[in-house]
């Protein structure tokens, strides 16, 4: 369900809410007024009105679940194939630092020491 898709439909949802609460307003104003038979008539319009209201929620309550239940199965999906990638990634990474270090070890240890001293000057310096 797209976001506009909802959108229109919580709009139509509240306008039959709107449209129950006039019925309800009007039900009482003449019940006020008037003799029975058009309170009778203003009740079966109420209640049927009720009653697609609640088909209405119901439906869409049922396709707002259906819709989150798609969407995180998907994002669980896209976020399962994302640490599979990235643990290839680094499997690979480490692979080739340790096809690295063996096939010129006197640079790894170079590079480790340069390392070392740096960190080393950065931390005496406060």
């Amino acid at each position: 369900m797209s976001k506009s898709d909802y959108e229109a439909r919580k709009a139509a949802m509240l306008e039959d809410i709107r449209a129950v609460m006039d019925d309800v307003e009007a039900l009482y104003n003449k019940g006020v007024e008037e003799g029975s038979e058009e309170i009778e008539d203003l009740k079966t319009r109420l209640g049927d009105k009720l009653e697609a209201a609640k088909e209405k929620l119901s439906a869409f309550e049922s396709d707002t679940a259906a819709s989150l239940r798609k969407h995180s199965a998907r994002a669980k999906k896209k976020f399962r194939e994302f640490e599979d990638e990235a643990s290839e990634q680094i499997k690979r990474r480490a692979k080739q630092a340790d096809e690295a270090v063996h096939e010129k070890p006197y640079y790894a240890m170079g590079f480790a020491a340069l390392a070392g001293l740096v960190v080393g000057v950065l931390l005496n310096r406060r």
